[in-house]
């Protein structure tokens, strides 16, 4: 999950440094003063990206390890919604395991309790942390983003949510 959080984080960050260096080219009149004008320039942007990346980097440090952690408790750390869903009877956690898609990574199975901790590998809900608990009449989704002031983390959670119910039924 650290090498995951890490790539989206680089990805991200790169991105937004390209984009500000072009605007701040633009707004700033860069292509008419010299190259040494341009270097020191450079500095203000590198320098707020290199920043909020390593705050965001801290701040998913301690959610990439509760993810890999055997930890199966659910966290506290964001808002977290309950979703219920009818179940075959006889269906085992192995089974379980066998149905979800690829798309998601498996980071604890707990066989004793019935419970799988899982997150969403797309690089666009990649903040959306699962805790599938079966229980003899039913199987409850805890769902929880990594972030709950995220814009659209939402939306993202319940489009996600819904794509995980119907593997599950």
């Amino acid at each position: 999950m650290k090498k995951y959080i890490r790539n989206y984080l680089l990805i991200v960050a790169s991105i937004v440094w390209a984009l500000s260096i072009v605007l701040y080219a633009i707004l700033f009149n860069w292509f008419e003063k010299g190259i040494n004008n341009i270097l020191v320039q450079l500095v203000w942007p590198t320098l707020t990206i290199a920043v909020v990346g390593l705050v965001q980097w801290f701040v998913s440090k301690s959610i990439a390890e509760y993810m890999d952690g055997a930890n199966m408790e659910v966290p506290d750390f964001s808002v977290v919604k309950r979703h219920k869903l009818q179940h075959k009877k006889g269906l085992s956690v192995e089974e379980l395991v066998k149905r979800l898609p690829k798309r998601f990574v498996i980071s604890q199975i707990d066989t004793e309790r019935n419970k799988i901790k899982l997150y969403d590998k797309n690089i666009w809900q990649w903040g959306i942390g699962y805790i599938i608990e079966m229980r003899p009449e039913e199987t409850i989704v805890f769902s929880f983003p990594f972030s709950s002031h995220s814009i659209g983390s939402e939306g993202v959670r319940e489009k996600s949510v819904t794509q995980l119910m119907t593997y599950l039924s």
